[in-house]
């Protein structure tokens, strides 16, 4: 992944500031709604977009991705890695210009259905797609794998498969944000299949826990997307001393959700290529706007580590209910995780942040908030 700062790193990172702030001031995200989503595929696709714009429409996608071109190190090394794999893809029925061929984003234009408006002939839909997957360098023993009671966004209780490690307590911290501390932990992850391992690691995974339910989600999950340094080591009790390790439980979840991006984007400044004017001489011959920008996002995290999909359309379907994990809840873990080290538990035991950082802690691939009952996967 990206190792050094580039206009394309300062760039996602203050699209994602200001989109996942947008996000959650949406009132559709309220309610104890789970949201995930992905900055970096947000991003890149609108990078691509302003590249085929010109006039009005090119400078208001500026404004929110930057003056960035296929030259810079973010839009060379996203995606061309065994870890993070993103396209962008515009459905129309207007066949796109025979010289276009913007290979350096990963563009393409095909003929495909779009969302019914006043002239669905002129009108596109937006498609960007990320794949990635990870595993984690210790994966989580699934002997230890016990019951949790999650409490999710409503008050209502639910007894959950939890997984069990101990992590380095180097790899956890705690952050203020005015709302209230927030406490974040990193899990070490490597490509999975066994593919090449960048020096820094190919991902950073991060979960984010409130110390009250009345720190907003959207300072929890800045809190996880923070630079590590910002954050102050963890503390154990007075008693026991400075933890060894932190004790994490952590439920099998699996994160996904619709979100239309469409009315954030109107609300970052981006008007003009949703509208009858829009300006992208470069992709089509005659005029084309774009009706939507829809994320379609999944994520799963499993003892053995994550995979995540995400496109404009389509669902993943609900896990089936599996409680065979509830067979080993009540088994005493005399050889288990927290036994031998001074541990200072993290359990995530009510709505937390997930973020997935490149491998330089910059770059936010996915964030996510699970704020409903998690979603057990095998």
């Amino acid at each position: 992944m990206v190792q050094v700062e580039s206009d394309g790193t300062r760039a996602i990172s203050a699209l994602a500031e200001l989109w996942l702030e947008s996000l959650f001031d949406d009132p559709a995200t309220h309610g104890g709604r789970d949201v995930i989503c992905s900055p970096a595929a947000l991003w890149l696709a609108l990078t691509a977009l302003a590249a085929c714009a010109d006039g009005a429409t090119r400078d208001e996608l500026r404004g929110v991705v930057g003056p960035v071109g296929p030259e810079d190190a973010v839009v060379r090394e996203l995606g061309r890695n065994d870890v993070f794999v993103t396209a962008a893809r515009v459905l129309s029925q207007v066949p796109a210009r025979p010289e276009f061929h913007p290979r350096s984003y990963g563009i393409t234009v095909g003929r495909g259905p779009v969302p019914p408006c006043a002239d669905s002939a002129r009108s596109a839909l937006l498609v960007s797609t990320v794949a990635l997957e990870a595993a984690w360098e210790q994966p989580f023993e699934p002997y230890f794998t016990r019951e949790l009671l999650f409490t999710d966004a409503g008050g209502a209780a639910h007894p959950v498969p939890a997984m069990v490690a101990e992590v380095p307590v180097e790899d956890a911290w705690t952050l203020v944000r005015p709302g209230g501390r927030v406490t974040v932990v990193e899990l070490r992850a490597r490509a999975a299949g066994g593919g090449a391992v960048p020096a820094a690691g190919p991902v950073r995974v991060r979960f984010a826990l409130g110390e009250h339910r009345q720190v907003p989600p959207a300072q929890v999950l800045a809190a996880a997307c923070a630079p590590a340094a910002h954050g102050k080591a963890l503390r154990g009790s007075r008693a026991g001393g400075r933890p060894e390790a932190v004790l994490l439980e952590l439920p099998r979840l699996r994160l996904s959700g619709d979100i239309d991006v469409t009315p954030h984007l109107t609300a970052l400044g981006v008007e003009r290529v949703f509208s009858a004017s829009a300006e992208l001489p470069r992709m089509f011959s005659e005029p084309v706007h774009c009706e939507r920008v829809v994320q379609s996002c999944a994520v799963r995290f499993g003892e053995e580590g994550m995979s995540s999909a995400t496109a404009v359309s389509g669902t993943v379907a609900s896990p089936v209910e599996d409680r065979s994990w509830a067979n080993q809840a009540n088994r005493n873990h005399f050889d288990g995780p927290g036994q031998l080290l001074r541990t200072v538990p993290v359990r995530l035991d009510r709505p937390f942040a997930v973020a997935v950082l490149d491998g330089s802690g910059v770059i936010p691939l996915l964030g996510g908030y699970q704020a409903g009952r998690p979603g057990g996967v095998r």
